[in-house]
């Protein structure tokens, strides 16, 4: 009898397959809190938008355009100012910020990027303590339900 110190072809089938579960296990909840940080960090901003929308419209009687978005007395860390169908936004890799939603009385919006992403997380000015998230057909499962989650407790 021959003492061999490989694996069989049997033994290698079985690890194959254990990682594979494991990926297929492990690969949505990553995916899940990766978006649940993007969409924190978006959470973040949009009430420092809305907070500074506040501080202007008291000191100027009226709430900031998409032109004064420069006004405003935020930073927004690695943003780009850019011009997207007549608004100023400020960009990142993953949202697009604006102090003035396309709705009447919308005062921080957030949108995410790539666009077949697609959902905003804004604050109205009728309640300005209350976060909205709106999820489109284009949306992922997952944003779907983080939206959902949002909605329903205001938190992530």
């Amino acid at each position: 009898m021959k003492n061999t110190q490989a694996f069989t072809l049997i033994e290698l089938l079985v690890v194959v397959l254990i990682i594979g579960i494991l990926a297929a296990v492990a690969l949505p909840q990553y995916q899940k809190a990766v978006e649940k940080a993007r969409m924190s960090e978006a959470v973040i901003l949009v009430r420092k938008i809305a907070e500074s929308q506040q501080r202007y419209f008291l000191a100027n009687g009226e709430y900031a355009s998409f032109d004064d978005m420069d006004s405003l007395d935020i930073e927004i860390p690695h943003a780009t100012t850019s011009l997207v169908v007549g608004q100023n936004r400020l960009v990142t890799k993953d949202f697009a910020y604006t102090c003035h939603g396309v709705g009447a009385g919308q005062i921080a919006v957030a949108e995410r990027v790539p666009t077949q992403q697609r959902y905003y997380i804004l604050i109205d000015k009728a309640d300005p303590e209350k976060l909205v998230c709106q999820s489109y057909s284009t949306a992922t499962a997952v944003q779907k339900k983080l939206c959902a989650q949002l909605n329903a407790n205001g938190t992530l």
